[in-house]
């Protein structure tokens, strides 16, 4: 009879011991942040290689430059100058791309990697629809973001040759 006990009150000791842990690894939990924005991005450097193994097969190194807008409830990077370095390897303007993007505002510097895939479309007038679809992961942040863990996806879309609009939305925490 002593034994059952002793294995009931075991069982009881070990079930509040997984209760508290578990309700301890919840409440150091981060708290992720909710954030949104857009941007207009031009272009400054192009370069593009063909390659001859398939029609139209081209791969992109491209420098862009422009403006982060927050438009999420929390204010993230509202005005930050973002330079983004990309590549790309289409055939026929369609393909996957990554790359790497470096966010400044007033001394705090974010840099994150993306990636994700080109779509190429025609419109019913036969002109390109461009659209970049993908996910942001942040690698790296100073001042008040040292330690940001997180990312976002987006959409971008080019509105002319050199011209892309950029909609993003994700979260992101400080890693303590």
């Amino acid at each position: 009879m002593q034994i059952i006990r002793t294995k009931r009150m075991m069982g009881l000791l070990i079930g509040l011991a997984l209760i508290f842990a578990l309700s301890v690894s919840t409440s150091l939990a981060q708290e992720k942040i909710k954030i949104a924005g857009k941007g207009t991005y031009t272009y400054t450097d192009r370069p593009a290689f063909k390659f001859d193994d398939t029609e139209d097969h081209v791969i992109f190194i491209s420098r862009w430059e422009g403006v982060n807008f927050s438009t999420g409830e929390n204010k993230f990077m509202d005005g930050a100058e973002v330079v983004f370095i990309s590549y790309g390897d289409y055939v026929k303007g369609n393909g996957p791309f990554w790359g790497y993007i470096k966010m400044s505002l007033n001394g705090d510097v974010i840099f994150s990697k993306f990636k994700g895939k080109t779509t190429t479309t025609l419109s019913p007038k036969g002109k390109p629809i461009t659209v970049f679809e993908g996910v942001i992961s942040f690698t790296k942040g100073t001042g008040q973001f040292e330690n940001i863990q997180g990312g976002s996806s987006f959409k971008n879309t080019m509105i002319s040759r050199t011209i892309m609009v950029s909609q993003w939305v994700g979260e992101y925490f400080i890693k303590e």
